[in-house]
Parts: C-alpha cells; structure tokens; sequence
C-alpha cells in the first residue's frame, strides 16, 4: 500500500531539512533588505546585495538579499540547489536589478556550466570571500587568508549553482 503525505507533512519535512540558522536569517530578510537600502548600507554591503526580479512563470516579483562576489567586471551569486529556488529565475539573460553598497543597478543574469572553469573560480573566490557561507551551505572549510582546498572545491561545484550578473 502506498503511503501519500499531506502537503502540512512535506511542509514540516522541508524545514526540518533546512538548518535553524538558515531558517534564521531566511526571517531577517526584510529588515537585510530594508538596510542595504538603507544610508547604513555600508554595515553589510560588503557581503550581501539584494536582487530583485521577476519570477519565469509567474512573473511575480522577488526581493531577496544574497551574497555575492566579484571577478573582474562581473558579480557572482553561489548557491546549493537544494533549499533555494531563486536562481532558477536567473537564466537566459535575465533582467534582475540589484542594489549593490547603495546604488541601484540594471545587469543580466546568466546560471553558468558547474563544469566550467569559470564557475570554479567563482565558487573558491565566493567561498573565500564567505567563510561563514562555505562551513554553512558547503562541506567546506576556510581557513582566513586561504581559500578552499582544490579537492573540496572540485567536489562542491559539481553540486553548486553559479550565476553570473552582467552589467547592462
């Protein structure tokens, strides 16, 4: 016999999967949000930018701040695919605006191949850059001043999403 679970139990599965501490800063959205807007930006606009665009399907509009770092001219977001959707909305070219230390910016977003070069280089620039991010989302540790090992980097980006943001 086939056992079926109400969507209140798949509910309580998904968060009990997602760590109190992402759960945490998940509920402190709004008032990350409200500061990188904010003149105080400065606090956290090292880390974090907040990025707004359209959902693929449904068009609804999202605002959520996410951590970032930058190579050359472009900005990276890394995520694990798995208890995070938002990236799914960044493929193609898509249009997302960002509010990057203050300012207000217009760029293309684009998932980039976990295979490529480019998205190593991202993912060990983003988890050197977010210590706290590696140990917490990645079985990654960095020590401070050195980035990932090369083993543990290899490992990751294989089950990593890399997006590029292109300015416009």
């Amino acid at each position: 016999m086939e056992t079926r679970t109400t969507s209140s139990e798949e509910t309580s599965l998904l968060k009990a999967a997602i760590p109190l501490r992402i759960r945490a800063l998940r509920a402190a959205n709004p008032w990350v949000i409200r500061l990188l807007g904010s003149r105080l930006h400065f606090l956290a606009s090292g880390d974090l930018l907040v990025a707004c665009f359209a959902g693929r399907k449904t068009g609804k509009r999202y605002t959520l701040p996410l951590s970032y770092t930058e190579l050359g001219d472009a900005l990276y977001l890394c995520t694990r695919p798995e208890g995070s959707g938002w990236w799914k909305n960044m493929r193609d070219d898509a249009p997302v605006e960002i509010v990057l230390r203050g300012t207000t910016v217009k760029v293309r977003a684009n998932v980039i191949d976990n295979q490529s070069s480019e998205a190593l280089e991202a993912l060990g620039a983003f988890l050197t850059r977010n210590p706290g991010t590696a140990s917490l989302l990645y079985n990654v540790q960095v020590e401070r001043g050195r980035g990932p090992s090369a083993d543990d980097l290899a490992r990751e980006v294989r089950n990593s999403v890399v997006v590029r943001l292109d300015p416009i």
